[in-house]
């Protein structure tokens, strides 16, 4: 039996499993990411796969496949980390240095939107659909899936953030991110201090405020997902990342509001293929493993 290694690597978190190849997960862990140096950072991700396979008592050899998510832009082709913005890695050949130490298992590493959309799109069974993975945490994204094979355009594909909203200088980004709806909150309240944690607690209590400011994020969020319906008419829209996965109630609110926009008889009853992350947190891992698994 082959054994497969994931990692999520982060900005905050380096996570990593030991599955079965039957994608049953063994062992998991979860350590602080090194910030400052690229060699650190890879020798702590060596050093979580080691500890992993040693507590569940696997060789090395064993090892099939090793497959790693990583934020930024990533060279699939050529598996070089190109830049990432929140880690110390620059042009870092990391499939390379992966095959150094498992020189027997199929290597694959990608952008960790690209592996949580495939791990939503595998735990479904997906093989031919249309997908779409609309990830909402510090910044947004978007990763589709056509018949089984990545859309990557140029290399920009997704990159939903950039979309504009009210004004050429309002991006999607300036107004549904974490931080942005933590900025806007705070402003709004007067209170420095103040987390999104706690404007979603203010939210749900009722808060006229905090609902207006909430309220203005769903709409900028539906109106994105219904151009997705429109343009690429997938079978089905994943809504992950920290803050729909946190906040389940904001997947049913965009749902709902995109149903308003879909009146016309093609189009009604499409919004019930938005659906929330089945994975949620460990969407990156799980498909990190499904993309190298037979």
């Amino acid at each position: 039996m082959g054994y497969i290694l994931a990692a999520d690597v982060g900005g905050t978190k380096l996570a990593t499993a030991l599955f079965q190849s039957d994608g049953t997960v063994m062992k998991a862990t979860e350590i602080p990411s090194e910030k400052t140096d690229g060699e650190k950072l890879f020798q702590s991700l060596i050093h979580s796969f080691q500890r992993l396979c040693e507590e569940a008592d696997v060789n090395l050899s064993e090892i099939s496949g090793v497959s790693v998510g990583i934020p930024g832009i990533v060279d699939v082709g050529n598996g070089i980390a190109i830049f990432q913005n929140n880690l110390p890695w620059r042009e870092f050949p990391l499939v390379e240095r992966l095959a150094n130490v498992f020189p027997a298992s199929q290597i694959v590493i990608d952008n960790d939107v690209y592996m949580a959309a495939w791990g939503e799109y595998a735990i479904r069974g997906f093989v031919k659909e249309s997908f779409a993975y609309v990830t909402l945490s510090t910044g947004i994204s978007c990763c589709s899936i056509h018949q089984g094979a990545f859309l990557r355009g140029a290399g920009m594909a997704g990159e939903i953030g950039f979309s504009l909203t009210d004004t050429v200088d309002t991006t999607l980004e300036s107004l549904v991110s974490g931080p942005a709806l933590e900025a806007k909150g705070r402003q709004v309240v007067g209170n420095p201090t103040l987390t999104l944690k706690s404007m979603m607690e203010d939210y749900y209590a009722g808060n006229e405020q905090i609902v207006a400011i909430v309220n203005e994020a769903v709409t900028s969020l539906a109106k994105e997902v219904y151009h997705i319906l429109i343009l690429s008419d997938p079978h089905c829209i994943v809504l992950g990342g920290g803050v729909f996965n946190h906040h389940p109630a904001l997947v049913e609110a965009v749902r709902k509001e995109v149903g308003r926009y879909l009146q016309h008889p093609m189009l009604q009853g499409k919004e019930q293929r938005i659906e929330a992350s089945v994975n949620k947190g460990e969407a990156g891992l799980y498909g990190a493993a499904a993309r190298v698994m037979n």
